[in-house]
């Protein structure tokens, strides 16, 4: 059996929205994911449903044994063949165990990549308006681990205390056991014992808090307010920018309910490659589309609705010759402004095909909010659908598509596909569309009339339409179907 991978992979601080697009494709394609306690459940809800999760959460002071334990289902998961995301809070490689579980790994010659993620090293200190470095007050930078190996005997952390008390922000990842060690250390190796520190525990979640102290007080202050890990400690003049770096109206909020990946509530739409576009072709007779930019690229998408039956109703401030002329003869409704969100009304399908990402984006967005299907030119990831390539030969259309990984691929093989389907196609299909009903009398099961057809095309009934001989070929076709 061939081998799988292993990915692991870096799920950010644990909001969805903080998850890398990489992150998010691979936990959609993943036939196994196992994952830390540290992860939201909204980060695992794009995964497929025949997706084997494995919780292998492990809380503080966790025993050496429940490491090998993972290792071996990271390990026996792969060589089963599987695709294996073992997905890990903030990044795949700081402070993780990454780099143990990919040794075992490779010792086994089982493949494995690295998939970066956000850091709480920095995650925590964004969430509360801390820059780590600022060009007047900090050009250094460390992140240390709060625990070691030891931390059971209570031995003094192995850290040179002098250096890192010169560091301008001090990071301390997994400190709250140790605060008063850490801070009684740097204090006794020269850092201020005013200086400003902050004790964010669970940034990004729904329960996120954070403690403004001193370096002095910061044990105290913690036990007082029953800050409980996961924290971070940052330590330096920064953690003072604080207050003067506010955020306004921070949106970390995730809905009741919600599931990343979820029409209503997401962000931005699919991601490339995270699983296979359904392929649906729509009746829009008299159906309202509403197509925001007038260029080259709009001015396609409207044609082909039109050629469906679509009603459109175009909002630019400007449009291409080819758009005012069908807004002059009445064919398309022009809305000449800037986009507001009260022009999406009615609409069943929405097209953001300006050049500018921004409004791009609020289009998706605005359409999201209302239920309503949205296409962004150029941009799958806010995609709710793609367009396909496609061969159109009256009735008959045949659609190309690479579920937006190769829109350049599904473009050349449109080109070969009307090299080889002519008009001649498009006519046949309009004379089987024609006895339909004969055929349907026939009662014969449809394996039987596909194969009937299939026996068709063996015969010359394409180049008789090709030379126009339409009743010769509608013959043959009565012929052959035993009409």
């Amino acid at each position: 059996m061939e081998k799988g991978k292993v990915f692991l992979v870096g799920a950010g601080p644990g909001h969805p929205d903080l998850l890398t697009i990489k992150a998010y494709r691979l936990i959609g394609e993943a036939d196994v994911i196992v994952y830390d306690r540290l992860i939201q459940e909204a980060c695992l809800a794009h995964a497929r449903n025949d997706c084997e999760k494995i919780y292998a959460g492990k809380a503080p002071s966790c025993h050496q044994s429940r490491q090998f334990e993972i290792n071996e289902i990271l390990a026996k998961k792969a060589l089963e063949g599987k695709m294996v995301v073992r997905l890990k809070g903030g990044d795949c490689l700081l402070f993780s165990r990454g780099g143990e579980e990919a040794e075992y790994l490779a010792e086994r010659g089982i493949p494995f990549e690295f998939v970066p993620g956000v850091t709480s090293a920095l995650a925590a200190p964004a969430a509360v308006g801390i820059p780590v470095t600022h060009r007047d007050i900090a050009t250094s930078f460390c992140v240390i681990s709060g625990h070691q190996k030891e931390d059971a005997t209570m031995k003094p952390l192995d850290y040179d205390f002098s250096a890192l008390a010169k560091i301008d922000t001090l990071v301390v990842l997994m400190g709250v056991k140790n605060l008063k060690r850490i801070s009684d250390a740097l204090i006794s190796h020269g850092k201020p014992k005013e200086t400003p520190v902050a004790l964010v525990q669970q940034a990004f979640w729904p329960d996120e808090k954070a403690l403004f102290s001193t370096l002095e007080r910061v044990a105290t202050d913690a036990e007082q307010a029953g800050i409980a890990p996961p924290a971070v400690l940052i330590i330096g003049k920064v953690v003072g920018e604080g207050v003067r770096l506010k955020q306004q109206a921070r949106d970390v909020a995730i809905g009741e309910g919600e599931r990343l990946g979820k029409r209503g509530q997401r962000r931005v739409g699919r991601v490339p490659g995270s699983s296979m576009l359904y392929p649906l072709h729509l009746s829009l007779e008299g159906v309202l589309c509403v197509v925001v930019g007038a260029g080259k690229v709009a001015e396609r998408r409207v044609k082909r609705l039109l050629q469906a039956g679509a009603r459109i109703r175009l909002v630019s401030t400007d449009a291409v010759t080819g758009l005012e002329e069908l807004a002059k003869e009445g064919k398309i409704q022009w809305i000449s402004r800037a986009f507001e969100p009260e022009d999406l009304e009615g609409a069943t399908l929405a097209f953001a095909c300006t050049d500018d990402r921004e409004t791009n984006l609020r289009v998706a967005f605005e359409a999201r909010k209302r239920g309503i299907l949205v296409n962004v030119a150029d941009d799958p990831v806010a995609c709710d659908f793609t367009l396909p390539a496609c061969v159109i030969r009256g009735p008959l259309v045949i659609s190309v598509s690479t579920s937006a990984r190769s829109p350049g691929l599904s473009a050349a093989i449109r080109r070969r596909l009307e090299r080889q389907f002519g008009e001649e196609w498009g006519e046949l299909c309009s004379v089987l569309m024609e006895l339909r009903p004969e055929i349907v009398r026939l009662n014969v099961p449809p394996d039987e009339i596909t194969r009937r057809i299939e026996d068709l095309l063996d015969t010359d009934c394409l180049s008789l339409l090709k030379r126009g001989l339409q009743e010769e070929a509608k013959q043959l076709v009565r012929e052959k179907l035993g009409i």
